[in-house]
């Protein structure tokens, strides 16, 4: 441990920090530009592409970060194996954003209401954004056949002839998770067919 890069010194904390800063933002340049390519290959779960473009920004950052690390060590406390840190730690923050961004965004009820709010140029009653919302989000915009499409592809949910569906044995299990996770955390009992 005589080397300056295997001691945990100030000076080394500062440069780990630095190079975790900086490949979190070349990671996320990567998952941008990545879930961009994604959305040109076709339509999918918006969910499952993330974690495809999250994977593979992983494995990029850590063959740059690999590629980089030895020509940074000459001038920081820095090692070649702090190029897996960088990775992980990158990729986490990504996920967090990821998972909290545009996954919730793209859900979210909420975003769709406040979103019909600022086009109004008005206020507006509770009963004008409920007929907004089945008007446009329901009717015009076929949120449920997307979600339907989605539970299908994520295997939740499969045809039972003609314009039915049905929930799959993983299905189940996904809402025994659910209900679950939603007692843990004292949630809505009502989105999960948890009785209050």
């Amino acid at each position: 441990m005589n080397d300056a890069s295997d001691r945990l010194t100030a000076g080394r904390i500062v440069a780990l920090l630095i190079f975790y800063g900086f490949a979190t933002m070349i990671g996320g340049a990567i998952f941008a530009v990545l879930m961009r390519a994604n959305t040109l290959l076709g339509p999918g779960v918006l969910f499952y592409r993330g974690l495809v473009a999250l994977a593979v920004t992983a494995i990029l950052l850590f063959i740059l970060s690999a590629l980089v690390l030895p020509r940074l060590a000459r001038a920081l406390p820095l090692r070649a194996d702090d190029s897996l840190g960088g990775a992980i730690v990158a990729a986490s923050m990504l996920s967090s954003v990821f998972v909290l961004g545009p996954v919730t965004v793209d859900r979210s009820i909420s975003v769709f209401m406040l979103s019909q709010f600022e086009s109004a140029g008005k206020p507006l009653t509770v009963d004008d954004v409920r007929e907004k919302f089945v008007k446009t989000y329901v009717v015009e915009w076929d949120q449920m056949n997307r979600r339907l499409k989605e539970q299908q592809v994520s295997g939740n949910l499969e045809p039972a002839g003609g314009d039915a569906w049905k929930l799959t044995a993983q299905g189940r299990r996904f809402m025994e998770i659910a209900r679950w996770m939603s007692w843990l955390v004292d949630a809505d009992p009502r989105f999960v067919g948890r009785k209050g």
